[in-house]
Formats: structure tokens, sequence, C-alpha cells
């Protein structure tokens, strides 16, 4: 068996592989779109979170101001001062005033305001939280009894902690993107070149094939849909190799088995012309019969032709088997009688059969006439017709020489010879018209016992 045989790639196949790696590109993206909208969602979560818990601090700080108003039944500086730097620690950098606008308490008067050693723990605390500047203002009112009593302004500074959250996020988006697209190269790549190479290397054995060259294997190891192909591919130019050698083995004995006859007619044809041979009827007798060898053998070339092409057709008509056999049986039983064997068949009255009448008969008398052949003086030819299921079993059997084991599986070949001598093409031919009825022959034999054929065929009521 040749070996398989690497092809260069294709264009077509690279465009396949194009095809195959922007799909696979497109498919892996999104995974890194679905981040990137899990990212939107969570942000937009997050931002709603920072909003409500501003919200909430903002509350505490102003009924704690309004609470120290009340308690001293006015401006405390003191308290309020106690009450910004609680508001400091939470981010908030705020600004009092009473209802006339004056300036109660800032943050930065709270610090000042206070001892060093304290001064020194808050900013330490506040560096700790890692708050940045300002990044917007707003006013809220304050209320004590029903009536408005000043405003604080607030400056919401940036927690370094959320700022840090947001990054992380950002960069970790950002990597997994560029991790993903990299790996879904990389991995787009091995699948396309795992696909394309075996289609590739099949499409350029099948061109290889289209130009002559009949035997190209293709090895693509696994059990997947390409493998399965490839061990077609190679069963198919196995075929075609062995159907190659078959049609030149044929021509070569179909020029043998032409060569014989045409030559003994060309040599009594040239004697005659020298006048060596005289003209006569024996010897017209003698060329007859050897332009009836060269036409018995063009028939069988063309009918085996017919049937291998599957143009042979059949005129299925319904036959009643032991009539049709009875009457070939009669027809040989002089040549048997000659031949010193003995010929009997058995076949039941009703048993049908719809086929070909030609063609079956055909099918008989090759069987029948090499039964003959084979089989000595005092011997046997047996034929049986019975019925087995649904189908129609013809036996025909000798007692002859038989067909030694190395040549029984050759039998139907076309001019196979045997150690007994050329079979020619008519066995080649009754398997073919047995097939074309849609049955299959069969034959066991053992040298010095004899020989038996056996032919299925559907029954009657089987056949469309």
């Amino acid at each position: 068996m040749a070996s398989a045989t690497v092809f260069p790639a294709n264009p077509m196949f690279k465009k396949l592989r194009t095809k195959i790696l922007l799909s696979l590109l497109v498919v892996s993206c999104l995974s890194p779109a679905a981040a990137v909208v899990f990212r939107f969602m969570v942000m937009s979560d997050f931002e709603q979170y920072r909003q409500g818990e501003t919200l909430d601090r903002v509350q505490w700080i102003t009924a704690v101001i309004e609470g120290t108003y009340e308690d001293a039944a006015g401006w405390d500086r003191y308290a309020v001062a106690e009450n910004t730097i609680g508001a400091l620690m939470m981010g908030l950098d705020v600004t009092v005033m009473d209802r006339n606008g004056t300036v109660i308490m800032t943050s930065r008067q709270a610090l000042e305001d206070i001892s060093e050693t304290m001064r020194r723990r808050v900013e330490g605390a506040l560096s700790a939280q890692r708050f940045g500047a300002a990044v917007r203002t707003m006013d809220f009112p304050l209320f004590s009894g029903g009536e408005e009593i000043g405003t604080v302004d607030i400056a919401f500074m940036e927690r370094g902690k959320d700022q840090f959250f947001l990054e992380r996020a950002e960069n970790f988006l950002l990597v997994s993107l560029l991790l993903t697209a990299l790996l879904a190269i990389v991995i787009s790549l091995g699948l396309t070149r795992g696909l394309v190479q075996p289609i590739n290397r099949l499409a350029e054995s099948a061109r290889a094939i289209s130009r002559g060259d009949q035997y190209r294997t293709v090895a693509i190891p696994g059990k997947d849909e390409i493998a399965s192909l490839s061990r077609a591919f190679n069963r198919m130019s196995e075929t075609l190799e062995r159907q190659e050698r078959l049609r030149k083995k044929l021509i070569s004995n179909v020029a043998h088995e032409l060569r014989t006859p045409v030559t003994a007619m060309r040599s009594e044809l040239e004697a005659m012309a020298d006048g060596i041979i005289r003209t006569d009827e024996s010897t017209l007798k003698s060329l007859l019969e050897e332009t009836g060898r060269l036409t018995s053998l063009i028939e069988g070339i063309e009918d085996l032709s017919h049937a291998e092409a599957g143009a042979l057709s059949l005129t299925r008509e319904t036959i009643q088997l032991r009539s049709f056999i009875a009457h070939i049986v009669d027809r040989f039983r002089p040549l048997f009688s000659q031949a010193g064997v003995r010929l009997d068949f058995d076949c039941h009255e009703s048993e049908t059969l719809r086929a070909d009448p030609e063609k079956l008969s055909r099918i008989l008398v090759n069987l029948v006439s090499n039964a003959l052949q084979a089989t000595e003086p005092g011997g046997e030819v047996h034929l049986e017709a019975r019925r087995k299921g649904d189908r129609t079993i013809l036996v025909i059997g000798d007692t002859g020489s038989g067909i030694d084991a190395e040549s029984l599986p050759h039998v139907f070949e076309r001019f196979y010879t045997t150690g007994q001598g050329r079979l020619g093409l008519g066995l080649a031919i009754v398997k073919e018209l047995v097939e074309a009825h849609d049955g299959h022959i069969t034959v066991e034999s053992e040298v010095g016992r004899g020989t038996t054929f056996t032919l299925s065929l559907p029954s009657l009521h089987n056949v469309s």
C-alpha cells in the first residue's frame, strides 16, 4: 500500500482557514463583550451604592448638627467643631452657616481648634482612608423646631479605596480582554490547522486521482467525521486501483483469447490462398467453428460489460420453474447420455419465479455445461429448486473433478486460470446476471468430489 503523501496548502483552503479563524475570533469576542456588559452593570450598581451611602452620611451629619443646635439652644462652636471633625472623618468637608449666612464652622477651622495631638490623629486617619480632593459640593438646609436655622455646605471628597476599586476593575478587564483575544487566536489557529490540513490533503489526493493517479491514500488518524471521510476515500482509491488492474487484465486476456482463433483462421486462409490446403467443406467448417468462437467471446464480453455497467435490461416474467428446468434438462440429455453422465432434477410443481427467461436460461445452461465438462463418465449432475423463506434457491451440483481451494475464491473472475484450465467469461457473466436479478451466487467445491453452485433469488411475491 502506498504511503500517505503530504501536499502543499491550496489557496482555496487558505480562504477557508481565514473564514474559520474569523468565525472563531467573533465567537471568542463574545466573552469579552459579556465581560464589558458585566462590568457596566457592576459599576452602575456600585455607583448607586456609593450615592446611597453618601446620602446616608449627609442625613447623619445634618441630623447631628441639628441635634447639637437644639441641645445648646443655639450655635455652640465647640460642639459644632466636633460634628465637623466627625463629618471630615467620613469624607465630608463641611461648612456650617447660620440663617444669615454667617460661617459658624468649617472643617479647616475645626482642625485648627483641636489640640495638636488630636489633629495628628485625625490627619493620620484621613491619610489612612486616602481621601482625595473634593469632587462636588452641595448645600443642605438645617432645621430646628420647624424653622430653618442655617445651612451646611458639603464637599464630597473622593475616597481612595473607591478609586482603587475602579482602577483595579478597569485593569482586570483590559488584561482579560487581551488574554482572551490572544488565547482565542492561538486556539483558533490550532483548530483551523487541524481542520483544514486534512481537507486540503483529501482535495489534493482527489485532484491527483482525477489526473490519472488512481491510487492515493490519506492517513488521518482519529474517529471524527474527517477521519471517517479519509477512510472512505482510501477505500475508493483502492477500489479504483483494483478496477484499473482488472481492466488492464481484461484487455490482456481478451487480446490473448482473440489471438488464438484469429491466428488459426489466418493460418488456414493463408494456406488456402497458397494452395496448400484445399478449399473444401471441412476446411470451411473449421473456419466457421473458429468464427463461432470469436462471436461467442465477443458476445460474452459485451454482455459482461453491460452487466457491470448496470445497463443489462431484464424482461421479467412469471416462470413455472419445474417445466422451465425440465425443458433445459431435455435439451442436455443427449449430450449427457453421450458422455455417460447422469442428469436429474428436483422441483415442486407449484414453484414459481419472476425472472428474465432468456437470462435465467443462460445462467442454468452455463452452469450445467460446466458441470458436464467437469464430470467423468459414470458421474452425476443434479439440479434442485426449492423455497427458503422469501427466497428461491437453485442448486446445480456435480460429482466431477472439483476446484482446488486456492482457485475457489476466484472462479467468478474473468479469464481466471485454474489448475484444470482457463475459466473464461462464463462464470463472470453468470454472477452478473444473478446479481442483476437481485440475487447472489455461491460455490462450494472439493477436488475429486465435485462442485455445487447455489443461487438465491427473490421469490415471486418479493419482486416488484
